[in-house]
This record gives C-alpha cells, sequence and structure tokens, in this order.
C-alpha cells in the first residue's frame, strides 16, 4: 500500500502511513468530527493509519475502535517523534495542531498543521510543510494529491 505524491521540483513521496493526532485535529474536545470518519475510510486502502494521541480526554481508544485504526498513546512530542521513527519518517505523512506535534511535522515526509477547533501551536505551524484550515481539508488533500501538488510546487 501506498499513496504516490508527485510534486514538481521536488522528490516523489510513496507514503505509506498516516499518523494522525487525536485532541484539536481530529476531534473537537475528545468528540470525533464530522466527516472524519468517511475520509479515513478512503485512505485507509492507500495508507496505514494510525492514531497517536497524548489522550487528554481519554476518547482515543474508542474513536481508533470506531475508524477501524491502530491507537498508541504518546506522552510528549519525543514519544511521538520515536513512533514515526520506527515507521521511517521518509515514508509518513503526519497530521497534527498540538505543541507535541512540532517534531513529527518537521521530521515526516509531509507535515500537515491543522488550525481546528482547539486552535494550533504557532511553532507546529512552522515545523509543517503545509498548514490547513481544519483536518477535512488536510484529509482532502491527501485525497487529491494533485491539488497537495500544486500547493507544494516550488
Amino acid at each position: 500500500m501506498t499513496l504516490p505524491v508527485a510534486i514538481p521540483g521536488r522528490a516523489e513521496y510513496a507514503l505509506e502511513h498516516l499518523m494522525l493526532d487525536v485532541n484539536g485535529t481530529l476531534t473537537d474536545r475528545g468528540v470525533l468530527l464530522d466527516g472524519v470518519g468517511a475520509r479515513i475510510d478512503r485512505l485507509r486502502p492507500a495508507v496505514t493509519v494510525h492514531l497517536v494521541s497524548a489522550d487528554t480526554f481519554g476518547t482515543v481508544e474508542e474513536i481508533a475502535t470506531g475508524l477501524g485504526v491502530s491507537f498508541a498513546r504518546a506522552r510528549s512530542g519525543a514519544d511521538k517523534l520515536r513512533r514515526l521513527q520506527a515507521l521511517g519518517a521518509e515514508r509518513c505523512a503526519v497530521v497534527g495542531n498540538g505543541a507535541n506535534d512540532e517534531l513529527v511535522l518537521a521530521a515526516a515526509a509531509l507535515g500537515i498543521a491543522v488550525i481546528g477547533p482547539e486552535g494550533a501551536s504557532a511553532r507546529t505551524l512552522m515545523a509543517a510543510d503545509v498548514v490547513c484550515a481544519s483536518v477535512l481539508d488536510a484529509l482532502d488533500l491527501l485525497l487529491d494529491p494533485m491539488a497537495l501538488a500544486a500547493t507544494l510546487r516550488p
């Protein structure tokens, strides 16, 4: 399974994994945002989806089960980075919003920051390759690699 993304003037990505933050990214105060599940269902044939979260609201296991994806709790950005490195950062896209996502967004082949209902860390925004107004916009970019290429074209 791979999601190929060709960016003119840059290396071609062969994404195998999608790491998603939960709180403030996929959820609003622990409740999954409408439309997220349908988009993840469409992405699952192309990439392996992983939820990695500090689990502030204690809902990551329930959300992962409902989405049919794996999950892991991470206490810090360094924990998230270790998970990313185990997957192979060069084969991963990461979507997140919090300060604990800064390291993984910078290290991933493709880092997408979202400004969701819980806001976003300014340093995390600076670490990302792309910034989106919502997780739905971020997932839509992954579903339409040509739109992603238009955004990242030098």
